[in-house]
């Protein structure tokens, strides 16, 4: 059986998500990885790019709304309970009663939750924002990546802004990645930059 990385490890216990619960807020909630920076960007060595290396490296959906993980969490937990359906082999059947391998929730903000079959010990309910819902943006890993390092790297420096040299230098020190030619502010790793500086 397939077990989650010391990474996710980290970040569920961060973030006190409950069990059966399996949800990387690294990787799809705007308001955790903005905390993730703050707390970075303070740290005398963060491992940045050991941290980002769980976003994968494929598109992702990322939810922008105000509800944290534990709330999110909570209240799927909540609706699966209500429904008798937080023991693996009944949560099991409910995804897959409709012929597909997932299910959709909304949850108390308008925003929808793709429900899977998680695959760690104890965490067999796996969430993550749906696609192109209410607050919700499709993004590319690298892109997050991008920006998650590149905003703790000025951060650290006390860079007023974020440029296209800061940027290449965190891309190929931190996380291995080519330089970008340009940095457009309203794609990509720009608009994310955008999306981490707004409160």
């Amino acid at each position: 059986m397939a077990t989650i990385n010391h990474t996710q490890r980290l970040t569920i216990a961060m973030a006190a998500l409950p069990e059966p619960a399996l949800f990387h807020p690294l990787k799809h909630h705007l308001g955790y990885i903005r905390a993730f920076i703050k707390e970075q960007s303070t740290l005398p060595n963060p491992q940045v790019g050991a941290s980002l290396v769980s976003i994968g490296t494929s598109q992702l959906d990322f939810y922008t709304g105000q509800l944290s993980p534990l709330q999110v969490t909570k209240e799927v937990l909540v609706n699966l309970q209500q429904q008798g359906l937080l023991q693996p082999e009944a949560y099991y059947s409910y995804l897959t009663a409709k012929g597909g391998l997932y299910r959709t929730v909304t949850v108390s903000d308008t925003s929808d939750w793709v429900l899977r079959l998680g695959i760690v010990a104890g965490r067999f309910v796996h969430l993550h924002p749906a696609r192109y819902a209410a607050q919700t943006i499709r993004v590319k890993a690298t892109s997050l990546k991008t920006a998650i390092a590149a905003t703790i790297a000025a951060g650290k420096a006390g860079a007023p802004t974020i440029d296209l040299d800061l940027v290449n230098d965190v891309r190929m020190r931190w996380l291995g990645l080519p330089p970008l030619s340009v940095l457009n502010p309203s794609e990509g790793a720009g608009k994310l930059l955008a999306l981490l500086a707004s409160p």
